[in-house]
């Protein structure tokens, strides 16, 4: 039953396009794809996309955290004060 499932979803990925965005950027980046190697290696983009990462998670942590405490200092205020 397994080997069902899973030879049905192969068949399913190997429907998929290597990458949905190849062909729409493969004429726009032509004369800049020889030079993205030199330029990945002055300015490392995917370091880059990593720390923007890290930093909107901590982003979203830290407003997640503020707004758990609002509601549980608003519900133990309210309890003292009901």
């Amino acid at each position: 039953m397994l080997n069902i499932i899973k030879a049905f979803f192969e068949k399913i990925y190997d429907l998929l396009p290597d990458s949905p965005f190849q062909a729409f950027f493969a004429d726009k980046i032509g004369p800049l794809s020889d030079m993205l190697g030199w330029i990945n290696w002055f300015i490392p983009f995917d370091i880059c996309f990593k720390i923007t990462e890290v930093w909107a998670v901590a982003i979203a942590a830290y407003y997640l955290f503020m707004l758990i405490k609002k509601i549980v200092f608003d519900l133990i205020i309210n309890k003292l004060l009901g």
